[in-house]
């Protein structure tokens, strides 16, 4: 019995538990890239009219990603242990390489210019011109993205009193909730009032890491993707109700 406990002791003596706070000391140093992709046919006939994008003064999200522990668990044997700590992480501006109100007054400008019948031109000194008629006010609802990394470690008790580990990280797919407002006016009148929501979740990828610095980054980049496809889907559904309210007129 004190030969087992004793082997247990030293098995519990190589465990490696992470704490939310050297993973968050990691996290702070990584950055990721919002992307955006046209795949809407191009708009290839004459430009009916302007509409001027009234400056978007808030991305509505954490500007600190965060990273919390959340479980996991430690199974000792007599040689053999087993350990998983998990994490859930929430993705905020201080990790993008771009503000997100940055980022969808582009996706904004560069899907209606090339999709619609009319241009959009970016208002953000707030300088209207007095024969302009068209107006879109845009404001972000819920900015909400979140991942998580999963870490495992097996350790071996060896010949002589030796140790061997094998350790592994994977992060979990992210997901996204998006939720945007629009105001279309002419004259002042409001033509559309509407809130656009969308829920994204990633597809999973079975693909381990050998260190928590390499999951975390993977972590980043999925939620950075699935921020940026979200957005697509969004942008994409409010460039078609603008075209075909302007195609009508």
């Amino acid at each position: 019995m004190k030969h087992y406990i004793l082997l247990l002791l030293i098995a519990v003596s190589f465990c490696s538990c992470r704490s939310s706070r050297s993973m968050q000391k990691e996290l702070n140093g990584m950055r990721s890239n919002l992307f955006y992709e046209l795949i809407s046919q191009e708009y290839t006939g004459k430009v009916k009219d302007s509409i001027y994008l009234d400056f978007i003064d808030y991305s509505n999200t954490d500007y600190y990603s965060t990273i919390k522990r959340k479980g996991g668990f430690f199974i000792p044997l007599i040689i053999f242990n087993r350990q998983q700590d998990r994490f859930r992480t929430r993705l905020g501006e201080h990790s993008l390489s771009q503000l997100y109100r940055e980022f969808l007054t582009d996706a904004l400008l560069t899907e209606c210019n090339s999709s619609t019948c009319f241009q959009l031109i970016d208002n953000k000194d707030n300088q209207v011109p007095a024969d302009s008629v068209y107006r879109l006010e845009v404001k972000v609802r819920q900015n909400e993205t979140t991942g998580g990394v999963v870490l495992n470690e097996s350790g071996f008790i060896w010949f002589e009193g030796g140790y061997i580990t094998l350790q592994s990280a994977r992060y979990r797919p992210a997901q996204t909730q998006l939720s945007i407002s629009i105001r279309f006016s002419h004259h002042g009148d409001c033509l559309l009032d509407k809130t656009y929501n969308v829920k994204r979740k990633q597809s999973r990828r079975d693909r381990n890491y050998e260190d928590s610095y390499a999951a975390n980054q993977g972590c980043l980049d999925d939620m950075a993707e699935c921020l940026s496809l979200a957005t697509r889907e969004i942008v994409e559904e409010i460039s078609q109700e603008l075209n075909l309210l302007m195609s009508a007129r």
